[in-house]
């Protein structure tokens, strides 16, 4: 059991405790305490939000190829499962995504990297994606379309790179970490050396 689900487990478990122990306290009490119980609750799902997010965001760097180099842009852009179909949040994440291209990388070589989760392609989906790489490769190629038709941007060294399962950003034991690791990264090159022509 993660450290986060413990805690929120806890919290709740006191939050029950506070409320039977306060039902002998008068009714101003009562809802001055509750008022300041639901306060540390948003507070904690907010911390934990960022926890993971900070989480996502170190591993992205720690557990990039041995000799490759570049800025993974965020936010990643996260797919439904079984599907390289661009949600309407997907597509969102990709305006947000161009802008920042256009602005601070314009010109800039970048890769496009499709992931899914570990669960198996299903038999209904396999005409269409034979495996769990082709479905990334999929992905990462949606992706690349979306900036090209919608945002006019390319780059004569566009790379598009299908990992499957493999470098799981979250646990794929749970709902939510299967989510998130159906996505597609953008990492921007860095600008290469002037040879001082």
């Amino acid at each position: 059991m993660r450290a986060s689900t413990i805690r929120s487990i806890l919290l709740l478990g006191f939050a029950g405790i506070l409320s039977v122990s306060l039902a002998a306290c008068g009714s101003n009490e009562v809802s001055s305490l509750r008022a300041h119980v639901d306060s540390l609750t948003t507070v904690n799902d907010d911390l934990e939000t960022t926890v993971e997010r900070l989480r996502d965001s170190i591993r992205a760097g720690v557990e990039r190829p041995p000799g490759e180099r570049g800025t993974t842009l965020e936010p990643f852009v996260y797919f439904p499962s079984g599907s390289a179909w661009l949600t309407d949040r997907g597509k969102r994440a990709m305006d947000e995504l161009a802008q920042t291209i256009n602005q601070q990388y314009d010109g800039r070589a970048f890769r496009i990297k499709g992931y899914t989760d570990n669960v198996p392609i299903g038999d209904s989906l396999r005409r269409i994606y034979p495996s769990n790489w082709y479905l990334s490769a999929q992905r990462a190629a949606a992706v690349a379309h979306y900036l090209n038709t919608e945002h006019g941007i390319q780059t004569p060294t566009l790379e598009i790179g299908a990992y499957g399962p493999q470098v799981p950003v979250a646990s794929n034991e749970t709902r939510e970490g299967r989510e998130r690791n159906r996505r597609v990264e953008i990492v921007v090159d860095e600008p290469r050396p002037d040879p001082g022509f």
